[in-house]
C-alpha cells in the first residue's frame, strides 16, 4: 500500500518521488507513457533517437540543483547553452535579439513585427483587454505578429495544449525578464 500516490513520471514527479522516499513514505508513481521521463525522454524511433523536448537542466534554486546532481551523478554534462529558432529556413537567437530577427524576417515583417508591438502597448496603455492566457500575456509584450511567429506554435507543439489554455503567469514565469522594448534598447545601447 503506497503513502503518496504521484501523478507523472516527469522530472517533477520523478524529483517528489524521489523526495518522499528518501523520507521514509512508500510512493506510487503513475505515468500514462511506456516509460519515465516526461519531456526530457528520449525515444527509438528505427534506429535513431530523438529527444521529446529539453535535456538541459537549469535552476536558480540551491537545494533543486543539488537534488539533480545528486541523483544524476557522474551521468551529468555540462554544455554551453544555445537555442536556436529555425523558421522560415532561417534560425534565429533566442531570446529573440532584434538586429538578428530584422536582419532575418527582412524590413516588411519587421515593420509588421514593431507595429504589432505598438497596437499591444497602445491596448495596454488604454487598459483594453485582459490578460489571463499565455497567448494573452505575450501577445500583450511582444505583439500578436510576433506570437504568431515564434511562440505560438512552438508552445503548442511543447505542451500540446492551446496557448489559451495555459495560465498567463506561467508564460510570466517562463519568459521573465524577456520584453521587446528591452531588447531593443539593449541591442542600440549595449557596449556588446
Amino acid at each position: 500500500m503506497s503513502d503518496i500516490i504521484i501523478v507523472g513520471g516527469g522530472p517533477s514527479g520523478l524529483a517528489a518521488a524521489h523526495e518522499a522516499v528518501c523520507h521514509g513514505a512508500n510512493v506510487t508513481v503513475l505515468e500514462r507513457q511506456d516509460r519515465v521521463g516526461g519531456l526530457a525522454r528520449t525515444i527509438e524511433f528505427e534506429g535513431s533517437r530523438f529527444d521529446i523536448g529539453p535535456h538541459r537542466f537549469f535552476t536558480h534554486n540551491r537545494e533543486v540543483h543539488s537534488l539533480f546532481l545528486g541523483v544524476l551523478g557522474e551521468d551529468v554534462v555540462h554544455v554551453p547553452r544555445l537555442t536556436r529558432i529555425f523558421y522560415n529556413n532561417r534560425y534565429f537567437n533566442y531570446p529573440l535579439t532584434p538586429l538578428n530577427a530584422a536582419f532575418g524576417l527582412g524590413v516588411a515583417s519587421s515593420t509588421t513585427i514593431l507595429a504589432s508591438y505598438l497596437m499591444a502597448r497602445a491596448r495596454r496603455a488604454a487598459g483594453i483587454g485582459t490578460i489571463e492566457s499565455f497567448e494573452d500575456w505575450v501577445v500583450d509584450s511582444f505583439g500578436r505578429r510576433l506570437f504568431e511567429m515564434f511562440f505560438k506554435t512552438y508552445t503548442e507543439k511543447v505542451w500540446g495544449i492551446p496557448c489559451t489554455h495555459i495560465g498567463a503567469e506561467w508564460a510570466a514565469q517562463r519568459i521573465k525578464g524577456l520584453s521587446l522594448s528591452t531588447a531593443i534598447v539593449n541591442a542600440l545601447l549595449s557596449p556588446r
